[in-house]
């Protein structure tokens, strides 16, 4: 499930109507330029009643321009790229030094990491597993076929080397950049830059935010260095693409992740959009204001704990130690920065394979593997354990095992995905919102908070 954003009147131009993806769906495109007028980017009703009141004389003309030559002054930053007039911080300088202390995935640390003797049965063998992996993806590129035996081979581990290849395949991001440009013209990602660059209200944070996204990896230490570049642009590009969402925090670590892999900035925006609006993924809701779908996560996460692993839920409980404590940042980047990076990335390829179910699956196999040391915990030494866990020496096999037999009991018992949003009443036209579309639903997440929806596909 997906959405649609509507645009504001006030807003409104050609190119907004190519600010989407295509719905696929010929009633809800037909309604959107109907009803183009209206955003619904805000869940709250608060704010939905605002648009339907809306007032000009509320418009700070004065505001609106110091923003824009904020916006247009960032903008200008990026574009000149780094500069020695810049304020560097000595740890932003790369120096000989740092490569004594960069590991294999590129990340620098406070001591130089000891090299390690080559074992040439090891290598042999990964170099094996290399060519067995580089037939498999030039047969699934030429036939555009996923490989029958990808499902075993990814639950084994994706070669580094190769995750530049397969993870694009995965995500089908051929497919979808061509399915968007058909609709809605050539150049999709080029023209929402630019777009940003003109409109976009989420630029003074996307900047504050890249700032500070992976600044101990090579690729992102150089302030306005190329890579916090494309980092940048993505985000600013798809705050303009997908209106609903804008922009979140947590984002930036996704698509600097994506960036990782991909290089290519075009391709990391294409990402985004299938993690977010694909089927498979449905991250969406997981950045629409007040974060829909992180609350049905930690609610559904509460039942499974309690299913699975009542010892463990037993403990937690009497600790108080609830799952937004330790679970917010699993969900919402699916175990980024909580888990060792090696790790994480397993984690990511199976995600990208099986889909948004391996979240689910592996919050409950992260207890059920360290079961004894958490059940032994008082709350302090708890949260230290859940705090250093990505700093932590892991079996990984072990943990990808957990996460295998998990996800078995949840599909057998018909739990591995979330239960889906209620739909309890549609919007009637009334008085104080008598130009709202009438084909609106209200979901109810909890009490806390709804959210207009449309389904839609990418």
């Amino acid at each position: 499930m997906s959405k649609i954003s509507w645009t504001d009147e006030e807003d409104l131009e050609q190119d907004d109507f190519e600010c989407l993806p295509h719905s696929g769906n010929v009633f809800i495109d037909t309604r959107f330029k109907r009803y183009s007028s209206w955003s619904l980017a805000s869940s709250t009703d608060s704010a939905l009643l605002a648009r339907a009141n809306f007032d000009p004389s509320s418009y700070d003309a004065e505001k609106e321009r110091e923003r824009a030559e904020e916006r247009e002054r960032i903008f200008e930053r990026y574009t000149q790229g780094r500069s020695r007039t810049d304020d560097i911080e000595p740890w932003e300088e790369p120096n000989f030094s740092h490569y004594m202390k960069k590991d294999h995935y590129g990340f620098i640390h406070e001591k130089p990491i000891p090299m390690e003797p080559v074992d040439k049965k090891s290598l042999e063998k990964k170099q094996m597993k290399e060519k067995k992996w580089l037939r498999m993806v030039k047969h699934w590129q030429e036939t555009n076929r996923m490989p029958e035996d990808l499902k075993s081979r990814i639950w084994k581990g994706c070669p580094d080397s190769l995750r530049g290849q397969v993870w694009p395949l995965m995500l089908r991001i051929r497919e979808i950049k061509q399915s968007n440009e058909k609709q809605h013209g050539p150049n999709m990602y080029e023209r929402m830059k630019e777009k940003a660059r003109r409109k976009s209200p989420d630029i003074r944070q996307i900047d504050l935010d890249v700032h500070r996204t992976y600044r101990n990896h090579e690729m992102f230490q150089l302030k306005y260095g190329v890579m916090q570049q494309k980092l940048f642009y993505v985000l600013a590009a798809y705050s303009m693409f997908n209106k609903e969402v804008g922009y979140c925090q947590g984002m930036a670590n996704v698509v600097a992740l994506m960036l990782m892999y991909l290089h290519e900035e075009e391709d990391a925006f294409w990402a985004l959009t299938s993690l977010l609006r694909g089927e498979r993924y449905q991250m969406n809701d997981f950045f629409t204001p007040r974060l829909p779908k992180l609350f049905r996560c930690l609610d559904h996460h509460m039942v499974l704990r309690k299913k699975f692993i009542p010892s463990v839920h037993k403990h937690l409980k009497k600790l108080q130690y609830e799952p937004t404590l330790y679970a917010t940042k699993w969900f919402l980047q699916c175990f980024l920065d909580k888990l060792p990076f090696s790790l994480a990335l397993r984690v990511w390829d199976i995600f990208l394979l099986e889909g948004e179910e391996i979240e689910t699956a592996m919050a409950i196999a992260i207890l059920r593997t360290f079961k004894k040391t958490l059940i032994k915990s008082n709350d302090e030494q708890l949260n230290d354990f859940m705090c250093r866990l990505g700093e932590s020496q892991l079996d990984e096999e072990k943990i990808i095992d957990n996460l295998s037999e998990v996800l078995l009991d949840l599909r057998r018992q018909r739990m591995s995905h979330l239960p889906k949003p209620t739909i309890i009443e549609e919007i009637k036209p009334s008085e104080s919102m008598s130009t709202l579309p009438s084909n609106k639903k209200i979901v109810v997440h909890n009490q806390n908070h709804f959210t207009p929806v449309y389904e839609t596909t990418v």
